[in-house]
């Protein structure tokens, strides 16, 4: 035998031949059709994800800043209610003739009856 020689071998043009190229190229063509549908809507699938994550961390942030604003208009409500309590007990205590006498004698400086005042300045030290 005698390996040197070229063989060469003509295709034979059939019909069933042509069919077979036609569906493989016809699988090529669905296959890329498939890769690009894929691509679309994993890039879809992307972009919806980061505008989902985007919208969660803005309300998160949102919320955060919400919740210390409320804490600290708590803390101011409890200051208010104490104020408002300390005033309620000085009006009760206004009502008190006894009460008013004192308050006059020591920030205003006046005198009972057959009393008299001498006003001492403090030195400071």
């Amino acid at each position: 035998m005698n390996f040197s020689r070229e063989r060469t071998i003509t295709e034979i043009q059939n019909d069933y031949k042509e069919q077979v190229e036609r569906q493989n190229q016809l699988k090529k063509r669905r296959r890329k059709g498939l890769y690009r549908r894929l691509t679309v809507f994993g890039a879809l699938v992307f972009l919806t994800a980061i505008v989902l994550a985007s919208s969660v961390w803005s309300q998160t942030s949102s919320l955060s800043a919400k919740e210390e604003k409320k804490e600290q208009l708590e803390k101011e409500l409890k200051s208010l209610k104490t104020k408002q309590a300390d005033l309620k007990e000085e009006i009760s205590k206004l009502k008190d003739e006894d009460y008013v006498t004192e308050l006059a004698r020591r920030d205003l400086f006046m005198s009972g009856d057959g009393e008299i005042i001498f006003n001492v300045e403090k030195k400071s030290k």
